[in-house]
């Protein structure tokens, strides 16, 4: 590392007073810490578990990590920097939030004026159509591939209100395509097991293809970075190379413990399934048998 290289003092004191983002992760892990309290004290549902309330939170601190840590500041600088605050923003952050089931809390800890609201809302036309699986699948692709592969970067990087703007898209969109994969809360697209698999698989080939795509290129396909790169930084070809290293290797790191949690959820669905058709099967057995011993008692009766 060259000697012009921050220091940990130097890291740290970039930290972002950014108050709209500090008050939205704060008042988001407050609501969803005061609907935890609420749903675990109700007597009329099923007591959300701590993992949920474990995961939300964590969640938050990656949104905290790539919207306010130095991640975000020196990812104006640095390309491989900016590609792992994407990874953060777009594929660590969401799926932690969505895990957390954060409708259903609202649903629980809330009275019937607000579920009736909440009910309106996630069954509302525009929401139906954003998170149909085809819809929120090319809408994450092109987003971020608009964002991270274009000159939309290099304008985030210099503006402030682009930056912001660049951070909300990607977020929204990111939590769309999250949605139909992890389906932990009520949504119009209940997508099978074995399709919610194949979906994660389709953007895993994707992002390798162009991954693979990009990591071929001769030459720096963002010039703004590669023309402004600090002192301390490495050159602009092995700064790209190594940016989409981090977000090709983290990503499909992400994407395979996805279809890990979802094939695991499918065996335990189906085990449940099992279940129930033999607790039915064993119950037609034991209505057959009384029947047959109904018509034993008939037959066999003395005149």
């Amino acid at each position: 590392m060259s000697e012009d290289a921050p220091g940990l003092g130097e890291v740290l004191s970039h930290f972002a007073l950014d108050v709209p983002w500090i008050v939205a992760l704060v008042a988001a892990s407050a609501l969803y810490v005061l609907g935890y309290v609420r749903a675990r004290r109700s007597p009329r549902f099923v007591r959300p578990p701590r993992w949920k309330l474990v995961s939300f939170q964590a969640g938050l601190v990656a949104l905290y990590i790539a919207l306010l840590s130095p991640l975000e500041h020196y990812g104006n600088q640095v390309l491989w920097v900016n590609f792992l605050d994407f990874l953060f923003l777009t594929m660590i952050a969401p799926p932690l939030l969505l895990l957390g089931s954060p409708l259903t809390l609202a649903f629980q800890a809330t009275g019937p004026e607000w579920r009736s609201r909440l009910r309106a809302f996630y069954r509302c036309q525009c929401l139906r159509y954003l998170t149909f699986p085809v819809v929120s699948g090319l809408s994450f692709a092109v987003v971020t591939y608009a964002w991270q592969f274009s000159g939309l970067l290099t304008w985030a990087a210099e503006n402030p209100f682009a930056r912001d703007l660049q951070q909300l898209t990607l977020i929204i969109v990111s939590l769309l395509f999250w949605m139909p994969a992890l389906a932990m809360d009520p949504m119009r697209w209940r997508v099978p097991y074995p399709f919610r698999g194949l979906y994660v698989l389709t953007e895993m080939v994707h992002k390798g293809l162009f991954g693979g795509m990009f990591l071929s290129a001769s030459s720096p396909f963002h010039e703004r970075f590669a023309a402004n790169m600090p002192a301390w930084a490495p050159d602009p070809m092995t700064d790209q190379r190594f940016a989409i290293f981090v977000l090709w290797i983290g990503g499909n790191l992400i994407f395979l413990g996805t279809l890990v949690y979802i094939v695991a959820k499918w065996l335990e669905y189906e085990q449940r399934n099992q279940q129930r058709v033999d607790r039915r099967l064993a119950l037609a057995r034991e209505a057959e048998e009384r029947r047959k011993a109904a018509l034993e008692r008939v037959f066999t009766k003395t005149v």
